[in-house]
């Protein structure tokens, strides 16, 4: 009998896409980053030229090498080298305060930390000592040499970067351009990614390259990703949403243009100069490109697929959508711990289903609902959505506790409730935190939340929960309108009680100018609450 054993020959690694792309479209266009444009054959290079620099530094497979930077082609490279030498990477959200970067770098033994140098200041202030610094230059577009050297008349020693810390150009210098040969099994942690939330709730989700490869493969089919794609990566990198899409076009051999951030005319003018396929948005994102007003300059015929998430699409401005910008639209979800995507709302359900709708299971994972003695439930009945598949996480770093709950009953536990239609599509009705007990009744904070959206004069909202003596959780709306736009809590009362329930009608209304919002768009409703907890109880 023959020993199954995975090696070189048989892996399922991260850092193996590169190369087989690399050798399918060595010359084809893989990233733009301002003026910079490398190739497949050069991004392969680049990734296997990091990665040697990182085992010549003494680091060791499992070591773990946290990343605090914004997008850059640099960043990207990073990530690949890392999974390439069989390292850990762990990229942390730039808007976290020094306490939360001192947890996470704690939590996972940090070897080393790769850094924007515009960032510097936040880890010199008071805090935990950080590990070994490696510091990527203003990724803004500037004009480098043909080394990649910060400056053209600078040579690097060999030891340059270890003495000193150093610059990430450098580590590129005299490092071979082929793989290096490291055994990674599948299952070996490739990435850990830590949740948001307070320092003492924030958990690392434990990903391995199985997920992360099965991943990739699963979002070129369902998402009708092709070579001959242009699309942008303007969603933080650090996020998991934004990460498996350039790893998924990475792995099609398609072009990715790389954005800092989010612009709505530097977008429309990377979509008209660039001829954009296919491109990943958030719903505030795409009603902003909408309603620009310079639009009218901009071409959008090359754009053949769009994608929204995380938040809810208002049935007219996704209709605008299709027939203004792109004709075919999807929704994509699916969280950290279960790598994304885990289902697609495809284009042509849109408009054919009522509610929200997140789509049919991918192809690397299994829904069941349950409910809370763990039977897994008919179609038609609402409960908790449960996964079972290789994309989810392997454990919650550190704690067992966490692992343990997330696996009740032998499924992985969303804390998504909703239920599974009989197309088999998710029809989604609240976080499971987020239901509202009022009165006795159980309102779903994002069917309210879908019906103020839908007005013409809401630019944002979000549903909570609130304190009251009678209801125990008052339904509370809080709005931010358009800009320039005047709108009463009389007029927002009269418009959701022609379309909700009674109990599901928000008992007050509040104004604001804007969100507490994640880097990636997400409200932070736990924040609302908090800052709004007295309201029922104030005078008047």
């Amino acid at each position: 009998m023959v020993q199954t054993q995975t090696t070189l020959i048989n892996r399922v690694a991260i850092g193996d896409i590169p190369r087989r792309v690399a050798v399918l479209y060595p010359d084809k266009i893989a990233f733009i980053d301002g003026d910079r444009r490398v190739t497949h054959r050069e991004f392969d290079q680049r990734c296997n030229q990091f990665a040697r620099h990182l085992l010549g530094r003494g680091l060791k497979k499992g070591d773990a090498v946290a990343c605090l930077c914004v997008n850059s082609l640099d960043f990207i490279v990073a990530a690949f080298g890392i999974a390439k030498a069989g390292l850990v990477w762990v990229p942390m959200n730039v808007l976290l305060k020094r306490q939360q970067l001192d947890y996470i770098l704690e939590k996972v033994d940090a070897k080393l930390l790769i850094v924007d140098e515009a960032l510097l200041p936040v880890m010199r202030e008071a805090g935990r000592t950080p590990p070994d610094l490696l510091t990527i230059d203003d990724p803004s577009p500037v004009a480098r040499t043909k080394s990649g050297g910060p400056n053209s008349s600078a040579e690097a020693s060999p030891d340059f970067v270890r003495a000193t810390g150093g610059n990430f150009a450098y580590a590129f210098s005299g490092q071979p351009t082929t793989d290096p040969e490291v055994e990674i099994q599948d299952r070996d942690t490739a990435i850990v990614m830590f949740t948001s939330g307070t320092t003492a709730e924030q958990k690392g989700v434990v990903i391995s390259h199985l997920a992360v490869y099965l991943a990739t493969l699963n979002n070129i089919i369902e998402m009708e990703m092709r070579t001959d794609d242009v699309t942008v990566a303007m969603l933080p990198f650090f996020h998991c949403a934004q990460h498996t899409l350039v790893s998924s076009f990475l792995h099609r051999g398609a072009t990715q243009i790389v954005m800092r951030g989010f612009d709505a005319e530097t977008l429309m003018r990377h979509i008209t100069d660039q001829r954009v396929t296919w491109c990943f948005a958030l719903p505030t994102m795409w009603r902003a490109v909408l309603d620009h007003p310079q639009r009218a300059k901009y071409r959008f015929d090359s754009m053949r697929y769009g994608l929204y998430a995380m938040t809810p699409m208002d049935a007219e401005t996704l209709s605008r959508l299709i027939h203004e910008i792109c004709p075919r639209f999807a929704l994509s979800s699916g969280q950290t711990e279960v790598y994304p995507s885990a289902c697609v709302f495809r284009p042509e359900y849109q408009f054919t289903k009522k509610g929200q709708y997140w789509g049919q299971q991918g192809l690397t994972c299994e829904f069941q609902i349950m409910d809370d003695a763990g039977n897994l439930l008919p179609r038609g009945q609402i409960g908790e959505l449960v996964v079972r598949g290789p994309t989810v996480l392997m454990e919650y770093l550190k704690d067992e506790a966490a692992t343990a709950a997330s696996r009740e009953h032998g499924w992985h536990h969303t804390g998504d409730l909703g239920l599974i239609d009989e197309d088999g599509q998710f029809l989604f009705s609240d976080r499971k935190k987020d239901m509202i007990k009022s009165g006795g009744e159980n309102v779903a904070s994002c069917t309210v939340e879908g019906a103020l959206l839908g007005h013409p004069g809401v630019a944002a909202a979000a549903v909570v929960g609130l304190p009251h003596d009678y209801w125990i959780e008052a339904v509370t709306a809080f709005v931010v309108p358009k800009p320039g736009i005047a709108l009463s809590e009389d007029e927002i009362g009269a418009w959701c009680r022609e379309r909700l329930g009674k109990h599901e009608v928000p008992k007050r209304v509040v104004f604001l100018e804007r969100f507490p919002m994640t880097v990636t768009g997400k409200i932070l409703k736990h924040v609302i609450r908090s800052e709004h907890a007295g309201l029922f109880r104030e005078p008047g």
